[in-house]
């Protein structure tokens, strides 16, 4: 395997530019070239970040180019077919932006076709990497609060696929990413709401059911309790709180604790670029890969589902197409 990893990013608009920082303090890694169909914006970001290849077409630029790792921060209506042709052509991983796709049948081609062609896919859901999180999801792990039997997350004034996305993910990734039996939710949809070019909603609540009979709640929106990823965990010996609003990334309470909530010590934080290197040098999927922004996609489609359907949706979910879309172009909201 090579020592440096050779870069390049589709798109540089304002997200672009998380992902130059993780490449720029990654030894490992060298940003090598930038594409995007503003050629001013394409010169300016190479001047920030002192890269030395510029193009406006990103398919010139990976038929030119011998690059390693792609990172695709285009308009999310883009994600899917930009992967898709970048997977095609001889890389080693993607890290995409999120939402994953606008349905799952973008999604499921997205997967199918890294698969097909080797690409290790990376989903950029980062808040995988926060220590709180990281440091939650092993708590529940050793058993410090007893039995988990609900987590209930709040994305205070964000919408499902573009800030939910995020809130949804942490609850599957800190119980373990396990599999989700059926979703029942409802969305609130005034006027004719977009978030970057997608149909967006003014207010949603989700309640599911993991297998293990764990129950999910999640309330996204302008007018939700106080929180942005705000997550509560509870167990049948103990408590745990996430990104309480005013307060701590963490807390606990416990029977060790004499029930006084607690701030541990957290775990030093690692991020997406670190970890897509080591799934491709140790042959394995990433923290966030695809498979899992798949199943995160997959439960924010079955809140649309429901609100289309009036009733529970059992997972898989069968519908390929958003059902927000569906129901905009029925008339319905």
């Amino acid at each position: 395997m090579p020592n440096n990893y050779k870069v390049a990013i589709v798109g540089c608009g304002g997200i672009s530019h998380m992902h130059a920082g993780w490449y720029v303090k990654e030894p490992r890694a060298i940003l090598t070239a930038i594409a995007d169909i503003d050629e001013e914006r394409v010169k300016a970001y190479s001047e920030q970040y002192g890269v030395e290849k510029q193009y406006t077409d990103y398919i010139e630029m990976l038929e030119t180019e011998d690059i390693d790792i792609v990172s695709v921060c285009t308009r999310p209506k883009l994600h899917a077919p930009v992967v898709i042709e970048v997977a095609k052509r001889g890389v080693k991983a993607i890290l995409s932006e999120k939402p994953m796709a606008e349905n799952l049948g973008q999604a499921r081609e997205m997967l199918e076709t890294c698969s097909q062609h080797g690409v290790k896919l990376a989903i950029d859901h980062q808040v995988r990497f926060s220590a709180p999180y990281a440091a939650a999801k092993q708590i529940i792990a050793n058993g410090q609060i007893g039995e988990l039997f609900r987590i209930h997350g709040i994305c205070g004034g964000g919408d499902l696929k573009d800030n939910a996305t995020h809130t949804v993910d942490l609850m599957r990734f800190i119980y373990g990413d396990r599999p989700v039996s059926w979703v029942i939710g409802q969305i609130e949809r005034i006027g004719t709401p977009t978030k970057y070019d997608l149909h967006s909603e003014n207010f949603a609540i989700g309640y599911f059911k993991f297998e293990s009979n764990v129950r999910g709640i999640i309330e996204s929106g302008n007018d939700t309790a106080p929180g942005y990823h705000h997550i509560y965990c509870y167990g049948t010996e103990g408590e745990i709180e996430l990104a309480a609003p005013g307060g701590p990334g963490l807390r606990i309470r416990n029977q060790q604790s004499n029930g006084a909530w607690v701030t541990p010590e957290l775990p030093s934080e690692t991020d997406p670029v670190q970890d897509i290197i080591a799934a491709i040098e140790e042959d394995r999927e990433h923290r966030s890969s695809g498979f899992q922004g798949y199943a995160s996609l997959e439960l924010l489609m079955a809140i649309y589902e429901s609100s289309r359907k009036r009733q529970r949706i059992h997972l898989p979910l069968e519908e390929m197409e958003s059902p927000l879309t569906l129901m905009v172009d029925d008339g319905w909201v």
